[in-house]
């Protein structure tokens, strides 16, 4: 996630497509960063792909693995990554809300 910030650690000026991106993986960050490590959970993110040129249904699961990178994955058509680098970054909620 360190490669969508600038200098200042705040969210870098970048073309569109690789803006989507960023703002993609800053929403599953936000919402599993205050979930407690290692417990999967869904999320109310929506899917990015467009399996068939038609959006996908699936909401994003993700778990914060034991290696703090965020594993996440849409269980309606299969899209999934890994996400590092997220801690300290404007997405990171961890300082908004205590952990559950």
């Amino acid at each position: 996630m360190t490669d969508y910030l600038d200098d200042t650690r705040g969210i870098a000026e970048i073309p569109g497509r690789a803006r989507r991106v960023a703002d993609h993986f800053g929403m599953i960050v936000a919402a599993i960063s205050t979930m407690t490590p290692e417990r999967v959970a869904r999320t109310r993110v929506k899917c990015r792909r467009r399996p068939g040129r038609r959006p996908c249904a699936g909401r994003i699961q993700a778990v914060i693995n034991a290696d703090a990178r965020i594993r996440w994955q849409c269980p309606i058509c299969g899209d999934n990554g890994l996400i590092s680098g997220w801690q300290s970054t404007p997405w990171d909620m961890r300082h908004a809300v205590r952990l559950h």
